[in-house]
Order: C-alpha cells, then structure tokens, then sequence
C-alpha cells in the first residue's frame, strides 16, 4: 500500500506558497463548472487545494479517477461514476481533471501513468489501482468494500411520463499528445436509455510538425480507436456507437441527460 499522507506532506512544504495564491483562481473555475443543485451526482472534483481534505482525511473510502478531456475510455467511464456516486452513499467519488490548473502536487504525488487511472484509497493508503475502462463490478472489488446501497424512495402512485426524447452536445479544448484539440461529444437520449454515443476529436498539428502527421495517424489506426482522416489543421479522429473501440468498452447506457450533462460540465466541458 502506498501511504498518501507521507508522500503530500513532503510534497506540500515546497510549492506551499504557490498553492496560496492559486487557490482564489481555482475555486472560481470549480463553482462554474459544478452541477446544478437539481442534479447533484455527488463527484468531487479535486485539486491541489482541497485534495488534502477530501482524499487524505476521508472518512470515506475514495474511488479517485484520474482523467483527460482527450481520453474517450475516460469519457465512456462517466455514466459508471455517477451511477456509483447515486447508488452507494458509503463511497466517495472523486476526479481529478490532468489537463486542468492547481494539480502539480497530485500529479507529483501519484504514479499516473495513463488514462482513465483510478485508485483505491482507505485512510489515507492506495490499497488498489486499476488502468482503462472497468465496469461497476470490479471498481466495487477493488475498493475492497461491501458498500451499502442507498434505498429508493418508494415510487407515488402517479402516471409514468413518457420521457421527451433529446440531443446534447458537448465541447472541450484540450491536449492530445502535447496538441491541441477540440473534443465534441453528442449523445442521443430516448425514453430509458442513451441510444447514441458519437465522439469527434480534432487535433491540430502545427506546422513544424506536419510532416510527422501521417504517422501519427497510422499509430491511432493501428490501435482501432476509431477512424482518422486528415484535415486542413492536423486530423480528426471519429468513434461512433457502432465502432469496434466503443463496443469493446461497453458503456453503461442508463443515466439520464441530466446527469450526463453534469458530469461532462464538471470535467470542464461546456455543453447545449
């Protein structure tokens, strides 16, 4: 087991001061990208500033994530989280966005190697962590935790409303491979269910190192994540519902727009 406590505290006294002056900053950009009070998913968003608080001295156990706006298994991940964060009111559900400000004590903190990364914290200790898309199941697992599931409140006799059926778009700046990019993410949402999940990367390569374009298309080909095609500006990688790459990670299809919404605009995307 890792022991958290040891390692921030070593890690505090030497950027204390930049902290301080970073804290008014950070605080101002999580109140604009927290969830509305009606849909309230329970994810803690993490910094710097309150990792201390919120991860070291939890009475809870944590499930810590840590993620890239450029990351589509991280993307895939959310409707899992929040269905944690509902269901299970023992578990604390945290993220820390990598591409965002205030984060370089955690990251000098933690082995963050790739993305999605989580980990398993009780009292201060990693006792797990796990790398890429995992399904409820074996988050739970790995918590090593019997969590208590919250208990529904009991449904009103009251005709059910068919839901309206709805779209939403949402979009991120950020990096890819140290490139800048524009993340878009669209769902299709029907009466029970997201029936349609299509993510667009576009990923600007600046001239110096075109000439380096068309490998680093062939090396994201020769993964499957989704088809590439060149553009004016760099290439643009495309994974939609029926994609090999989507289909292998098999998103949790049952949250609602609502909570969707939340938890893109909480990694810092802004959606419509």
């Amino acid at each position: 087991m890792i022991d958290l406590r040891k390692n921030w505290a070593m890690k505090v006294a030497a950027v204390v001061m930049s902290a301080v002056l970073a804290a008014g900053a950070s605080s101002s950009a999580f109140a604009k990208n927290a969830p509305s009070a009606d849909e309230d998913i329970k994810i803690v968003k993490i910094n710097d500033d309150n990792f201390e608080k919120e991860i070291l001295h939890s009475k809870k156990p944590v499930i810590l994530e840590i993620s890239s706006t450029s990351c589509p298994p991280c993307l895939v991940m959310i409707p899992t989280l929040i269905g944690i964060a509902k269901n299970y009111s023992d578990i604390k559900i945290a993220s820390v966005g990598i591409d965002e400000p205030n984060i370089e004590k955690i990251k000098n903190s933690l082995p963050i190697q790739a993305f999605p990364t989580f980990f398993f914290i009780k009292d201060g200790r990693i006792i797990n962590q796990r790398v890429g898309v995992i399904k409820e199941p074996e988050l739970l697992s790995a918590l090593d935790y019997t969590p208590k599931p919250v208990t529904a409140p009991k449904a009103k006799n009251k005709p059910k409303k068919k839901n309206a059926r709805k779209n939403l778009v949402c979009k991120v700046d950020g990096q890819f491979h140290g490139l800048k990019n524009l993340v878009t993410i669209s769902f299709v949402f029907g009466d029970s269910e997201i029936e349609n999940v299509d993510i667009v990367t576009d990923v600007f390569v600046p001239p110096e190192q075109f000439d380096k374009r068309d490998q680093m298309m062939d090396r994201i080909r020769a993964s499957g994540k989704g088809e590439v095609a060149p553009t004016m500006t760099g290439f643009q990688m495309h994974i939609d519902n029926d994609c090999r790459f989507m289909k292998a990670m098999d998103m949790k299809r049952t949250s609602t727009y609502g909570e969707m919404r939340a938890g893109l605009e909480l990694q810092g995307f802004t959606c419509k």
